[in-house]
């Protein structure tokens, strides 16, 4: 009766090809308010794929209104005003709504595969390690502070100080870095941060080192701000990177020296000395990265690059892999010298983290129990990264190369038989499994890991990593 199909070529996961293909049924009036959509069963025999992935077609519908589910019946359509679908909206074609869904995927990796029983992201949490009713409980004293009146008021366009006091004790403890709160600018969010720092230091002809593979959206960024862009092939040798470097136009330089992402390695002590002493010859900045520095399950945290040089190191730090992404609050802690800058490019900015976040994490650092709150999260994940380990060694240890370096929230893998990312991963949903590509974190089509995925541990359980490599070794057996 509807002529829907999936189209195995695409990148798109057959349950959003179907669930675009419906609701644009639904916006035409092909399929009418009340009308039962086709059973589960008989849509997905037709289609020649998983009941599960109608299924997660028809969950997204009923999601965004399109339908509802109810017992016995199944999936009914509900009682839409067409009306708000104008002509140019309900005259999208499949192929137009698949290519926008591929490249927002493409933009934002990290989200849910509703398809995949098994899901193994890198920087989502599970809703269980989430510390809720210590949040709902600083949120209370928040409200209940004697200092409340300053919720009334326009935030410091550094931010809260309060907090920001908080944040200079956090990382001279944890990273031995000195500071004062005045050096301390509250951002919301990496990506956010990123974007100041390079409209900071645009000028004509700007150029900006990267690490590659590195992370994306400080590319983008800085893209975005019209800098050329200098790569560092950082899975070469450290005299190839520094040479590269020196020979660049490059007066500032993107590191991510505690954990490099994806690789994972952690940057030597020798090539940290040879940046600072470039930095310093060359009168130029780096823009220390230090993603995910509290992950270290073998050895202790490397030294920040921001505690061995305070004058050409500027430091981000967040608080989204160690508490939720959902707290949108960064930091950047400037070397004295850019603060008269920083004030004279950005004299009208008002801090964009609104008042309660900013307050509830000063409440938290401030308290006896984000230790130990850091302490359990910790262990947590290198409990789940050490049975992430056994699990790829034990089932598919014939399968791939695993690059573990201790650290982190992911390991990355590489296929012995260097099948190409797209068709591991297809094969994984296959199997109901979710795992990532690396291909967007390159500077260029023609890296040499073109065989490279992603395998996380910061959303799935301890229960499910086992369980979830075993379907992924039957996944990608030959």
């Amino acid at each position: 009766m509807y002529n829907f199909t999936i189209d195995r070529s695409l990148k798109t996961p057959a349950y959003r090809q179907l669930y675009f293909q419906i609701s644009e049924y639904i916006e035409k009036g092909k399929i009418l308010s009340g009308e039962k959509l086709p059973k589960i069963r008989e849509l997905a025999s037709n289609l020649g794929i998983a009941r599960n992935t109608v299924e997660a077609a028809y969950k997204q519908l009923a999601l965004e209104g399109y339908a509802k589910g109810h017992r016995g019946i199944g999936y009914v359509v509900e009682d839409l005003d067409l009306s708000v679908f104008d002509g140019n909206a309900s005259g999208r074609s499949d192929s137009a709504l698949i290519e926008a869904s591929e490249n927002a995927r493409n933009i934002f990796p990290l989200e849910s595969d509703l398809g995949c029983k098994y899901d193994f992201a890198y920087g989502n949490k599970d809703l269980g390690a989430l510390p809720l009713d210590i949040m709902r409980a600083m949120a209370d004293k928040a409200f209940r502070a004697n200092n409340f009146e300053s919720a009334s008021l326009y935030v410091d366009p550094f931010g809260l100080y309060g907090l920001r006091k908080e944040i200079a004790k956090y990382v001279y403890k944890k990273r031995d870095i000195k500071c004062v709160p005045e050096q301390v600018v509250i951002q919301s969010g990496t990506q956010a941060a990123l974007r100041k720092l390079a409209s900071l230091f645009n000028e004509r002809d700007a150029c900006v080192a990267v690490e590659d593979p590195g992370y994306n959206i400080a590319r983008d960024a800085f893209i975005e701000e019209g800098y050329k862009i200098e790569p560092l092939p950082v899975h070469m040798d450290e005299v190839n990177v520094i040479e590269r470097l020196q020979n660049s136009d490059a007066k500032l330089v993107v590191a991510t020296p505690s954990n490099q992402f994806p690789l994972g390695f952690v940057m030597s002590l020798s090539m940290r000395l040879k940046l600072i002493d470039w930095a310093r010859k060359k009168d130029a900045y780096i823009i220390e990265d230090d993603y995910c520095c509290e992950f270290r399950y073998e050895s202790s945290p490397s030294p920040a690059l921001r505690a061995i040089d305070k004058d050409n190191t500027i430091y981000l730090g967040t608080m989204s892999k160690i508490l939720t992404p959902a707290i949108r609050i960064s930091y950047i802690i400037l070397p004295a010298a850019l603060l008269e800058r920083w004030n004279k490019r950005f004299p009208a900015d008002l801090c964009a983290v609104p008042w309660l976040e900013q307050e509830m994490l000063r409440l938290f650092l401030e308290s006896n129990t984000w230790d130990r709150y850091e302490r359990s999260t910790v262990n947590t994940y290198r409990k789940r990264h050490d049975i992430l380990a056994k699990s790829l060694k034990s089932e598919m240890g014939d399968l791939v190369d695993v690059l573990d370096e201790g650290a982190g929230l992911h390991l990355l893998v590489v296929d012995k038989y260097e099948r190409t990312q797209e068709e591991l991963i297809e094969l994984a949903r296959r199997k109901s499994v979710r795992v990532y590509p690396t291909d967007q974190y390159w500077t260029t089509d023609t890296h040499p890991m073109k065989s490279s995925i992603l395998i996380g541990f910061s959303k799935i359980t301890e229960e499910e990593i086992p369980k979830g490599i075993k379907q992924l070794a039957r996944a990608w057996s030959l």
